[in-house]
């Protein structure tokens, strides 16, 4: 999934706790359950020759996302900062370390790559990348039904 999706699920969860510890490891923990739907995660962005470069710019557009939603959410909503951002970072650093075993090979960030490829085959079903793509917007949708009411 996108980490925009991921930060928007951690801001949700505020509503449930206020303790940091907590919500750092509760969206550390939800990271990894909602890797499991089925979802697209830019396999087929083109632009560059180099996937690496389309990685990153797609890296950089995600976590650009994250900040806009990590502003609006202490404004708007008025979260302090001291809920948002252990609940953002458990969110969204399983992807970075996932990436971190990625790049480097690092043996000691060889569990967040497993658990990364568990998760992600945890439900076997692979629809059309389109409908991958959409999936991401079902955790959004319960998030704002949540927070709406």
């Amino acid at each position: 999934m996108f980490l925009s999706v991921h930060a928007t699920v951690a801001i949700t969860s505020i509503n449930y706790t206020q303790n940091p510890i907590l919500l750092f490891l509760i969206n550390f923990f939800l990271h990894y359950l909602l890797d499991a739907i089925p979802h697209g995660d830019g396999d087929n962005i083109k632009g560059f020759k180099n996937p690496i470069i389309n990685l990153a710019i797609l890296s950089f557009l995600d976590l650009f996302f994250v900040l806009i939603i990590l502003y609006f959410s202490h404004n708007n909503l008025k979260y302090n900062y001291n809920t948002l951002i252990p609940a953002i970072i458990g969110a969204i650093l399983p992807d970075y370390l996932w990436g971190l075993y990625k790049i480097t090979n690092l043996k000691i960030l060889k569990w967040a790559n497993d658990i990364n490829e568990l998760s992600h085959k945890i439900i076997k079903y692979k629809p059309h990348y389109l409908i991958e793509y959409g999936l991401q917007f079902i955790p959004i949708i319960i998030c704002y039904i949540i927070l709406k009411y």
